[in-house]
């Protein structure tokens, strides 16, 4: 923050509903500790070991994201990625959203920095759509549900993405408030 700016004073209601789940949470912890403290305590163990193990890979990813945002110039992005970019982003965006791997909560991060740095919507939206599609899940999405189901999903996800990223980023760029923020 610069030095003579101030942010403005956050009350009692607006920190609650920026931090409405873990509110939330916390006062279901404390209803399960009344009425059955003993699940209840295996249940705080078994989140609090879950979260120490997500934790570390939140705190991984956080810093590549920090080493690219170093690495990969905003001009960079925005010349593979940005508005000017045309079609070959869109086919890089779906291969990367199809190759990508880890839990979707990873994501997320990666592609905010991504979009602050010059990434169009329909870059964002096209990754987060065929990030359904796990080339390497395949075999087994097939084993489990049959070739015909599993190729069917995977080939209508992905010719139905850039489609999407298109639609969504024209919807945004109408959006008053929306057009180059990343949200």
């Amino acid at each position: 923050m610069k030095r003579g700016s101030q942010r403005p004073a956050l009350t009692l209601g607006a920190w609650a509903r920026a931090h409405w789940l873990p509110i939330l949470t916390g006062i279901l912890y404390l209803g399960a500790l009344l009425y059955a403290p003993q699940r209840a305590l295996r249940a705080l163990t078994s989140g609090g070991t879950l979260l120490l193990s997500v934790a570390l890979i939140i705190v991984a990813v956080i810093g590549l994201i920090g080493l690219l945002q170093v690495w990969i110039s905003k001009d960079a992005v925005a010349r593979l990625l940005g508005t000017d970019s045309g079609w070959m982003a869109l086919l890089l965006s779906a291969f990367c959203g199809m190759i990508l791997i880890g839990p979707p909560y990873l994501i997320f991060p990666l592609l905010q920095a991504i979009r602050k740095a010059g990434a169009r919507w329909a870059v964002i939206t096209t990754v987060l759509s065929t990030y359904a599609v796990k080339l390497q899940m395949i075999p087994l999405e097939s084993s489990f549900l049959g070739w015909r189901f599993s190729l069917a999903r995977s080939l209508l996800t992905v010719a139905l993405a850039i489609p999407l990223g298109l639609l969504i980023e024209a919807l945004m760029e109408k959006t008053p408030g929306t057009a180059g923020k990343s949200e």
